[in-house]
């Protein structure tokens, strides 16, 4: 029993030092107002620093998006410019197989087909090396040609080919 009285004395000063300790020093404790006032300005410091960092990272995504704009931009004008130069090569092959062709009619003004060598002949606009030597192949083996008509009986004369180059033939 002795202990247990030893144990509530104890108790009772720890109480008591405690007690005065707290009466004299109110400081330990923060007030409501302070812990509301801390809590506000913590909340306030982290909105401030989400909403920071939010910027931030759009200003980021912002600057790539634009980075990946610029780029795609440049390809497109890139593939623009690359069409532009293979549409302008073509034109300009077109018009000078255009041109050769005219030359090569206009060189070709009347040709006696029963009297022309394959060289002759292959100044005809449609008459190449081939279709050259099937008509001396043909005079030679049937006699003089009498007319344009005639030609379609040479293999690989169409009547495109007749078309194209009677204007130019003398018989």
């Amino acid at each position: 029993m002795k202990s247990l009285k030893s144990l509530l004395t104890l108790t009772s000063f720890a109480l008591a030092v405690s007690g005065s300790a707290l009466a004299t020093n109110t400081s330990v404790l923060p007030t409501k107002e302070s812990v509301v006032t801390n809590s506000k300005s913590m909340v306030e410091s982290t909105k401030a620093d989400v909403k920071n960092a939010a910027n931030d990272n759009l200003k980021s995504m912002t600057n790539s998006a634009s980075s990946t704009k610029s780029s795609a931009l440049d390809k497109v004008n890139a593939a623009k410019e690359k069409a532009t130069s293979t549409k302008d090569a073509v034109k300009d092959k077109a018009t000078s197989t255009k041109e050769s062709a005219k030359e090569k009619v206009a060189s070709s003004a009347k040709v006696n087909i029963n009297k022309a060598d394959a060289e002759t002949l292959q100044k005809l606009s449609g008459i190449g090396e081939k279709k050259a030597q099937a008509i001396i192949d043909y005079r030679n083996k049937v006699g003089k040609i009498k007319s344009a008509a005639e030609l379609s009986n040479i293999d690989g004369i169409g009547e495109a080919t007749i078309e194209k180059i009677t204007p130019y033939l003398s018989f």
